[in-house]
C-alpha cells in the first residue's frame, strides 16, 4: 500500500517546500489537475528532478488525445498518468501505449461512471495500470461524510441500490470485477480521521491532499497518516 500526496497550491515554490517537508512518508507526489492548468508540466519536472526516488503523478484527466498528451507527461518527468475512465477506448490505447513506450503507467479516474464492473473491467483489458474511486470536488462540498456519496436525490438512490454510493464500495466493486493486472486506488477527502476505514479496504494507493497540504505542519501530518498503513 502506497500513499500519494496530491499538490494543488498554485506555487510551485510552496509545493517544493511541502514536499521537502514529506517526502521521507509518502511514495508519489502528484502535481494535481489545478495545479497543471494554472503552470503547466514545469513542476512535474521539478519534482522528477529534485526527489528521484519518489513517483510523481501528472493529473492530466485525459479525455482525448491520449498518446500525445500522455507522452508529453512522461517526457517531462511523470511516472504516472491520469486519463479519465470515460474517455474512448481509442483515447485510453493510445494512452496506455505511451506509457508502455516510456516506462510509466495509466491511471484512470473512475468519476461518472455508470456501471463500475464493467467499465473497470474494459480498462484493465486496455492496459491501465490504477483504477481509482473518486468522490469529486463538488460532491465533496457537500457531504457531511466525505467517503459518502453527496449526490441528492434518485442519482444517489440508484447507486446505493447498485450498491457503490461511496468510493470504498466502488473500489471493492473493482476489485471483484477485475483480475489484479489493474490495481485499486482511492481518493475523496481522506484524513486521519478515517484512513483506519480507508486502509482496511486495501487499495494499493491511497491519495490524500488537504489532509497534508493543507496543515501547519505536512510533515507531522504524513508521518501520522503513514502510521496506520501496513508494515513492509
Amino acid at each position: 500500500m502506497q500513499l500519494q500526496v496530491t499538490l494543488d497550491t498554485p506555487r510551485v515554490d510552496q509545493c517544493e517546500e511541502i514536499v521537502e517537508q514529506i517526502h521521507e512518508y509518502v511514495d508519489i507526489v502528484e502535481v494535481g489537475n489545478p495545479l497543471i492548468i494554472e503552470t503547466g508540466l514545469v513542476l512535474v519536472t521539478a519534482l522528477r528532478n529534485e526527489f528521484p526516488e519518489l513517483g510523481v503523478c501528472a493529473d492530466a484527466k485525459i479525455v482525448n488525445s491520449g498518446h500525445y498528451i500522455a507522452s508529453h507527461c512522461f517526457d517531462r518527468g511523470a511516472s504516472i498518468v491520469t486519463i479519465m475512465g470515460v474517455a474512448a477506448d481509442q483515447t485510453v490505447e493510445g494512452a496506455v501505449a505511451a506509457a508502455e513506450l516510456m516506462g510509466g503507467a495509466i491511471m484512470a479516474d473512475l468519476t461518472g461512471i455508470s456501471d463500475i464492473p464493467t467499465r473497470a473491467r474494459e480498462l484493465e483489458e486496455l492496459g491501465v495500470r490504477y483504477l481509482c474511486t473518486h468522490t469529486s470536488y463538488e460532491d465533496r462540498q457537500l457531504a457531511s461524510n466525505p467517503l459518502a456519496d453527496a449526490r441528492p436525490g434518485i442519482a444517489k438512490a440508484i447507486r446505493s441500490v447498485l450498491g457503490y454510493d461511496n468510493p470504498l464500495r466502488e473500489l471493492d466493486l473493482v476489485r471483484a470485477n477485475t483480475t489484479g493486472k489493474a490495481l485499486p486506488a482511492v481518493v475523496g477527502r481522506i484524513s486521519e480521521n478515517n484512513i483506519d476505514e480507508v486502509v482496511a479496504h486495501e487499495p494499493e494507493l491511497v491519495l490524500v491532499g488537504r489532509a497534508i497540504v493543507g496543515t501547519i505542519n505536512p510533515m507531522q501530518a504524513a508521518a501520522d497518516l503513514r502510521e496506520h498503513f501496513p508494515r513492509a
